[in-house]
């Protein structure tokens, strides 16, 4: 009864959506940034790394943007962000990453691109050989939901504001599995089982 449960609820979250999304602010190496491949490395104690923000267009999601709000959420005392350098296409930038950070660009950005640049963040770890992840989240700024980072979408006049996933960065390297192999009803029901 309780797998029958479970299935009715998977068949519900996916009749409602649950897996269509409005794309993604990921976090990527800066060797991998222009195609959002690489989001783990292995990061040293007490050196400056450099880590890529992106925003990730689903097929359902926005074809470019104007602006993107999120907060960069790092484990406590093992993680300093040391900065924000945000790409050559952002105009103004409001906050900092740690509790919220607006970003938003001169013009549309990234129309027919799967990716966008949104900025590079500067991090520093205290840790020696100690797993840790840091993920991209809801500014604190946000007053009602969505309770995610949010972009603006390029459907001028209005840009309308949508919610979209965010990312994780995973430490040391091999330690982060990008979701993007496609699953059947048929594998999705074999996880139910008995």
């Amino acid at each position: 009864m309780k797998r029958l449960a479970m299935a009715a609820l998977l068949i519900i979250a996916l009749s409602t959506g649950a897996f269509a999304h409005q794309g993604s602010i990921g976090l990527f190496t800066t060797t991998s940034a222009a195609t959002g491949g690489d989001c783990d490395d292995t990061i040293g104690p007490y050196a400056e790394y450099e880590i890529a923000i992106v925003y990730f267009r689903s097929d359902s999601g926005p074809d470019g943007i104007f602006a993107a709000e999120f907060k960069l959420d790092v484990p406590p005392g093992t993680v300093v962000i040391g900065g924000f350098e945000p790409s050559a296409a952002i105009s103004v930038t409001m906050g900092d990453l740690a509790t919220g950070i607006a970003c938003s660009y001169a013009f549309c950005t990234g129309a027919g691109d799967d990716y966008t640049l949104i900025g590079t963040a500067t991090i520093t770890s205290f840790l020696v050989d100690t797993p840790f992840q840091m993920r991209i989240m809801a500014s604190d700024a946000l007053p009602a939901p969505p309770y995610e980072p949010i972009v603006a979408m390029c459907d001028d006049p209005e840009r309308t504001i949508v919610g979209v996933l965010g990312g994780w960065f995973s430490n040391p390297d091999g330690t982060c599995a990008l979701g993007t192999e496609e699953k059947t009803w048929g594998a999705i029901k074999e996880m139910y089982k008995d």
